[in-house]
């Protein structure tokens, strides 16, 4: 099965308004509560893909049992430890007028100090059952700096394939372990690897296109980790052992980006574990995020 983990779930509130105006009151009557996190969406992506998918995250507060509710409804296999901490709301506001999406974001609280040992011991406890991991987002404040790489160290002393959606720290200490595939988007890789540039995750910036394929190069050469850069509606980025190549993106009535990366991730992650090359999995991958912008339910391939 493919392992996916998250270390940071919420509760997606989606609202759609006509029209919006700032420092008003503002009404909808189109909106929607999903369980969600970058995990839980790259799961439910692969459970709609057919594929066979296992969840670790860590959970608490009064909403626990209503979020494994919403789990269990989508047929989500899920492993979770007790964080001893409330679940997060986070808000997307959908403005149709203008045609944008926004993103409100509630950080985390931090967990409890017990999580970490219990995470580290569902993961051992499945690992060697599973043929690829996913480690998508952020961790929670109160786990430490290293968890995400002991986790990289573990899959391949296990023989599982890696694939990381993370940025900065947690990306450059995984790193030594040799991971499959990274696959953060434009923004992530440029913050994490080229200080001092910013890139907005819904720019083109083509003008820096030939450093970042050196660095993909570098990264490739010194790891064996091949490197896929999702760039919003512009093609993706791509290098391996055959080198660079663009992916090209369809283009769609977007309706909801939220969640196009973990859906792209996802889709990676499906077809790998199926036995597609790379650049083949990457197409899949890039069908399922043009799929996933097309709808209004965040980090979904079906509505």
């Amino acid at each position: 099965m493919i392992l996916a983990v998250c270390l940071n779930p919420t509760f997606q509130n989606t609202m759609v308004f006509s029209s919006f105006l700032e420092g008003e009151v503002n009404r909808c009557n189109r909106y929607r509560l999903d369980p969600s996190g970058k995990g839980v969406n790259v799961s439910r992506v692969i459970t709609q893909l057919g594929g066979d998918v296992l969840h670790l995250t860590h959970l608490g507060g009064y909403r626990r049992q209503e979020l494994i509710d919403m789990l269990q409804a989508e047929s989500i296999n899920t492993i979770w430890a007790d964080s001893g901490s409330p679940i997060r709301t986070c808000t997307t506001i959908i403005h149709e007028k203008r045609g944008t999406t926004t993103e409100l974001i509630e950080e985390p609280l931090q967990v409890a100090p017990t999580t970490e040992a219990a995470i580290r011991e569902l993961f051992s406890q499945h690992i060697r059952q599973c043929s690829v991991l996913v480690i998508s987002g952020t961790r929670a404040p109160g786990y430490s700096r290293h968890l995400y790489a002991d986790m990289v160290q573990e899959a391949k002393s296990a023989h599982v394939r890696v694939i990381l959606d993370v940025k900065g720290e947690d990306l450059n200490s995984c790193l030594v372990y040799n991971p499959d595939v990274i696959k953060p988007n434009l923004s992530e890789f440029a913050s994490t690897f080229m200080p001092g540039h910013t890139v907005f995750e819904q720019q083109a910036d083509t003008g820096i296109k030939d450093s970042v394929i050196e660095l993909m190069k570098r990264l490739y050469e010194a790891n064996g980790t091949a490197v896929v850069l999702t760039r919003g509606r512009f093609p993706t980025w791509l290098y391996d052992s055959c080198g660079f190549t663009e992916i090209p993106v369809r283009a769609v009535q977007a309706v909801n980006t939220v969640g196009c990366g973990d859906a792209f991730t996802a889709g990676l992650a499906w077809g790998l574990h199926e036995g597609k090359p790379l650049r083949e999995a990457a197409e899949i991958a890039t069908d399922c995020a043009a799929r996933k912008a097309a709808l209004l339910r965040p980090g979904s391939i079906l509505e």
